[in-house]
């Protein structure tokens, strides 16, 4: 069962049966395979859309939930914009493939001298409100013409836009959580240890705010769009 917000997203699975191991308070029941970004680049109206790849370790009875953040600005978390969240449940001990899509950030909410250049995405996963695992990647927005990158247009031209996610370089930071302990209860502290199955993580234990931080010095060589 999938429920969310807006379009529903799609789903693959379940796949072959995999090895069922005891419950464990410690032990995460969801190990993220894969995550592969589609559409990309692409226009800055057109939809994410990320293809998860999962394992559920044993059964769980209650939904995953799955969201989609847009880091609007580095200098506060106010114009952060949650873009998307899906409920994925509840899961047999097997493998699973979502396509997580989600509609653009709405740009009247970004402040114009943040709309272009380096920002960052993030793809997180909870259970029972506790995130266990967030994926940042670094989005570059330029316009699809060199002499509008030269002399930026005021207002900004929306529909000039093209945007690509930074895909072989994302941030990975997994958290320990008790997947038996109520849900009213904090969650625990990031774990460090990222395991090699995720595509390429550059670093562990990175939050939205270090991420910007290292924006600056950041010099993205995104691809040509194709058309």
């Amino acid at each position: 069962r999938l429920t969310r917000g807006g379009s529903q997203p799609t789903v693959f699975g379940p796949g072959p049966a995999i090895l069922t191991y005891p419950t464990s308070v410690t032990m995460a029941m969801i190990n993220v395979t894969n995550v592969s970004v589609l559409n990309n680049p692409s226009r800055f109206f057109s939809d994410f859309q990320f293809e998860v790849s999962f394992e559920c370790l044993a059964p769980l009875s209650e939904d995953i939930e799955w969201k989609l953040i847009y880091v609007g600005s580095a200098e506060s978390d106010e114009h952060d914009q949650e873009l998307d969240s899906i409920l994925v449940g509840p899961m047999q001990a097997s493998s699973y493939k979502i396509v997580f899509q989600a509609d653009p950030p709405d740009p009247l909410k970004i402040p114009s001298h943040d709309l272009l250049g380096v920002t960052v995405i993030l793809l997180s996963g909870f259970f029972r409100e506790r995130e266990f695992i967030r994926i940042g990647y670094y989005v570059n927005n330029e316009y699809d013409a060199p002499e509008l990158n030269e002399s930026p247009p005021e207002p900004p031209l929306h529909d000039r836009l093209v945007r690509t996610i930074l895909a072989e370089k994302p941030r990975v930071t997994r958290y320990q959580i008790d997947w038996q302990m109520p849900p009213s209860l904090p969650p625990s502290l990031p774990n460090e240890n990222v395991p090699p199955s995720l595509p390429q993580p550059a670093e562990c234990g990175v939050s939205s705010g270090e991420m910007m931080q290292q924006v600056e010095n950041m010099q993205p060589q995104p691809e040509p769009m194709t058309h």
